[in-house]
């Protein structure tokens, strides 16, 4: 007897990927399945397209957000597994949905493996940066069986587990809310390496840097609500979670060997005051951003010793990605790791402290232009 599946997707005024989508999961050969869209604001073309298809759709007036939508698909769907997508992946190859059947039999939350589309330095540095995403999750699935958080851009859970877990709640990250709640149920987790969809990079710097905006104060609203968890974590795991914050956060080493060895007062008060500018005023982040990696890289060439440790530190980074990068099946390039290392991941850890100050010094989650 075959799974019963539903799919769920929510969407923002839909896009032709939304479509594609939604007629690749129609046009898969598996019966047992229903897919639920549901479109705040739905652009008439997308509307129009998504009832020719033989899917529930669900058209809302206003923006009621994502979590709004996940709840309302799941309250209308009746499928024992739940697989929830964004509106802007693709699944890759055949098969898709049987696949995720089988490898879900064994566990009761599964992480489905994100690879990224496009061209340029941008697409390959997300690229490079999901890939340690994906090899953080296959860790903690081997060394602990259970998930910190998920990506909620294409994940399956089954029902039951769904429920266990509380489901979704109105939390900044609804998806990492629903991850670290999972690890507390003791929900079976792993990596779904075998199918796997495509992820498409931010079509602009300025929109990845809107994305990460978001994603900073995101990270520290979950950090702050659930530091005892956390902690507790890092006691009982502390080698796991420090080689994992430095494979996820490669821009964590040059941070701490700038800190530690430049000694210089004035550079350290100049860069608080950028980062404290930019949390309060996120109107101002890409100038002050700007600003923060340019005093970075005055201080790696007015101090040589900083500039060779940070050079020894790369070397070993980039060590360590080429094994990674031979388990997970990517490709790297010399020259985009280096931009990772020293420019994509800089920039970015900086959006990220910036957050974390907004919200924990600030007590501010919002992110608005101004307090």
């Amino acid at each position: 007897m075959s799974v019963s599946v539903s799919v769920i997707i929510p969407s923002f005024r839909g896009s032709p990927r939304l479509v594609e989508l939604v007629k690749k999961l129609v046009e898969e050969d598996y019966e047992s399945k229903e897919v639920l869209v549901v479109v705040d604001n739905p652009l008439p073309d997308v509307a129009e397209e998504l009832r020719k298809q033989p899917v529930k759709t669900i058209f809302r007036n206003g923006r009621l957000g994502r979590v709004s939508a996940l709840l309302e698909a799941f309250r209308q769907s009746s499928g024992d597994l739940l697989i929830f997508l964004d509106d802007d992946v693709s699944p890759a190859g055949e098969g898709f949905l049987s696949k995720i059947v089988e490898s879900m039999r064994s566990i009761e939350i599964g992480e489905i493996m994100k690879k990224v589309g496009g061209r340029g330095l941008l697409a390959q540095s997300v690229d490079y940066e999901f890939m340690s995403f994906n090899y953080g999750s296959l860790m903690l699935a081997r060394k602990v069986g259970r998930c910190l958080g998920i990506n909620g851009a294409a994940f399956a859970i089954w029902r039951r587990s769904y429920e266990r877990a509380g489901g979704f709640r109105y939390r900044i990250p609804d998806d990492f809310d629903l991850g670290i709640r999972s690890y507390l149920a003791g929900l079976r987790f792993n990596l779904i390496t075998s199918p796997h969809v495509v992820n498409y990079a931010p079509s602009s710097w300025r929109e990845w840097f809107k994305q990460r905006v978001r994603w900073g104060i995101g990270a520290a609203v979950w950090v702050r609500d659930n530091w005892r968890t956390l902690l507790r974590i890092m006691v009982e795991k502390p080698s796991l979670m420090l080689l994992l914050l430095f494979i996820v956060l490669p821009s964590l080493a040059p941070f701490m060997i700038t800190i530690l060895m430049n000694t210089l007062l004035e550079d350290r008060i100049i860069w608080l005051g950028i980062l404290t500018l930019s949390s309060l005023f996120t109107s101002l982040l890409p100038f002050a951003t700007i600003l923060s990696y340019g005093l970075f890289v005055k201080i790696l060439l007015f101090f040589t010793k900083t500039l060779i440790a940070i050079l020894a530190s790369f070397t070993v980074f980039s060590i360590l990605y080429y094994r990674i990068a031979k388990k997970m099946g990517y490709r790297l390039k010399l020259g985009g790791l280096a931009f990772l290392y020293f420019v994509y991941s800089p920039l970015w850890f900086t959006l990220l402290l910036s957050g974390f100050i907004r919200v924990f010094v600030f007590k501010k989650d919002s992110i608005e232009g101004r307090p």
